[in-house]
């Protein structure tokens, strides 16, 4: 700033006092010419007013001296003049401006190139008498002498114009240093602050200006608010690099150039790699195609992600996420391979205890069968059929826990063409002596096709209708709607019964899960239904939802896309 200030504050000193010198000269030249012709105008009347018929000419024009002095005749001719000339070699001096002035009566002085002499000269002409007839006095001087004096004085000029650029020069060198010296101390005060270090000065400068004396002050004042938030900030960095660095997840970040600019020190240790690696491209991690491939989608699309990575025999669930109102992607790995162990081992015994129970279970209801056929005593008749019940429950949860399983394990194989239609007439048969127990009336519309395996959409349909069997009110109303479109296929299925509560809907679709226990207990629910219907809309890509309000009823959607 200093030095930018110092050179246009010269440039504009020098421009302006070089601008001063060359209007000076041209204003003296001016005056100088001024005072010129009227110098030889009134040199011209003092000659024509001592001129005669009776003077000597050459005499008359010799008293001019420096003055160039010409009598001309009324023709043009000239009759004398006290430069040495040849006269008759001169042409007819008509056609010269000043004479044809004062023919015209009105004289004026002109500067002009004259041939004769090859200098530049002054003219003025005048009448004059001389008896009868008159003749034309003019006079004239160079030019160049009226800036005789000008050019003698020129050098002193300049060297006093020099002598002032370099005054000006030093004077405005110091001022502009004094000017400057408290921007110092501003650009200090600010660069402390932005380190974070700042000091407010206690001893006032020794040049002081109100102006910026006010922006100090006010540097001063959000100076000690701006510290208490660089403190606070610097409080929360640490804290949020302590969490972030001591979670067990792995995390980093990837700014639009797909350089890493932050990773934590789960994510260096899943990756084996050094903390130098940010500013780096993310292929110095990892060389996987579908993380790969998510995070660039995340970065040019802003597509979230979530998916599943394994690397170095560990199994991780990835969420790739844009950051709002940012250009950073973030990445987080959360280690699940003891979960997914676990969770196999659980799976393979909840597959195996219902195989092993159903063979015995079957045997059980088999000999309690005989036993009723063989049974005589109207006493052992209700224990027979307490175990027949229960022994049908336990078959019932036994098989709705291999279903289960086996969607869990299930690959798409054989899908068709299923009518929904078909499907929901043939369980609303299978249900009907529930149907007609409650007194529940039935609604069937529409009609649509759905890819899938039978036996899964028969599951489907069945559960979400024998729930709404189950958890209805004696006489209610039960509704299925089909939709289809050029795309979609839409399932609706309406029931006016008990509803479910807003803390219970997010848990029903859970193994085991039933709204009013009790009740459901008194139904036959296994509470495996729900599950078994989210198992089957995970395999195939289908949409649930559910709406519903408590006393009020429930309507769950299926989209199959």
């Amino acid at each position: 700033m200093k030095r930018r200030l110092f050179l246009y504050t010269t440039l504009i000193i020098f421009t302006g006092l070089l601008c001063f010198f060359a209007a000076s000269v041209y204003m003296t030249h001016n005056n100088n010419l001024r005072i010129a012709k009227d110098t030889v105008m009134e040199t011209a009347r003092i000659f024509a007013g001592f001129y005669g018929s009776e003077a000597d000419i050459s005499a008359f024009v010799n008293a001019g001296y420096d003055t160039r002095v010409t009598v001309i005749s009324r023709d043009g001719s000239v009759l004398a003049d006290n430069r040495p000339l040849d006269f008759d070699a001169m042409t007819s001096h008509l056609n010269r401006p000043e004479i044809r002035a004062a023919l015209d009566g009105t004289p004026a002085a002109f500067v002009r190139y004259s041939e004769t002499l090859g200098l530049n000269l002054i003219y003025y002409a005048i009448k004059a008498d001389s008896g009868d007839d008159f003749v034309i006095i003019r006079t004239a001087i160079p030019v160049a002498k009226i800036d005789a004096y000008l050019i003698q004085s020129l050098p002193l000029l300049i060297f006093l114009f020099f002598i002032i650029v370099l005054l000006c020069f030093v004077l405005s060198r110091g001022m502009i240093r004094k000017t400057v010296k408290p921007f110092e101390s501003i650009e200090r005060k600010l660069r402390m602050l932005s380190d974070g270090e700042y000091i407010s000065e206690s001893e006032p400068l020794a040049v002081s200006y109100y102006e910026i004396d006010k922006i100090t002050k006010g540097i001063d004042e959000i100076a000690h608010i701006l510290q208490g938030s660089f403190k606070s900030l610097r409080d929360e960095k640490n804290k949020v690099g302590y969490i972030v660095n001591n979670i067990s997840d792995g995390i980093f970040a990837v700014d639009e150039s797909k350089n890493i600019t932050m990773i934590n020190s789960a994510a260096l240790n899943i990756f084996e790699a050094k903390p130098d690696i940010t500013e780096r491209s993310m292929s110095y991690l990892f060389y996987d195609k579908v993380l790969t491939s998510a995070v660039n989608d995340c970065v040019d699309h802003e597509q979230s992600a979530f998916i599943e990575f394994s690397f170095n025999g560990r199994i991780y669930l990835v969420t790739v996420k844009r950051l709002p109102e940012t250009k950073l992607t973030m990445v987080v790995l959360s280690d699940v391979t003891d979960s997914r162990a676990s969770e196999k081992r659980r799976e393979e015994f909840f597959a195996n205890a219902s195989h092993e129970l159903k063979t015995p279970l079957t045997a059980i209801k088999g000999f309690n069968e005989l036993t009723a056929i063989n049974n005589k005593d109207g006493n052992i008749k209700k224990y027979i059929e307490s175990i027949t019940r229960e022994t049908d429950r336990m078959l019932s949860l036994i098989g709705d826990m291999l279903k289960l399983s086996e969607l869990e394990n299930a690959k798409i194989a054989r899908p068709v063409s299923v009518s929904l239609a078909n499907v929901v007439n043939e369980v609303c048969e299978t249900l009907s002596a529930a149907i007609n127990e409650k007194s529940l009336s039935l609604e069937i519309a529409g009609d649509g096709a759905v890819e899938a395996e039978p036996e899964h959409v028969y599951e489907l349909v069945k559960n979400l209708v024998e729930n709404a069997v189950r958890y209805n009110n004696q006489n209610g109303k039960i509704s299925v709607a089909i939709e289809s479109g050029k795309k979609n296929t839409w399932l609706f299925i309406f029931d006016d019964g008990i509803g479910i509560s807003p803390e219970e809907q997010t848990r029903i679709f859970e193994r085991f899960y039933r709204v009013e226990k009790s009740r459901s207990q008194r139904g036959g629910g296994t509470g495996l239904g729900l599950s078994i219907v989210k198992h089957i809309c995970a395999l195939y890509g289908w949409k649930l939802s559910l709406k519903s309000k408590l006393g009020m009823g429930t309507e769950i959607t299926v989209l199959f896309e």
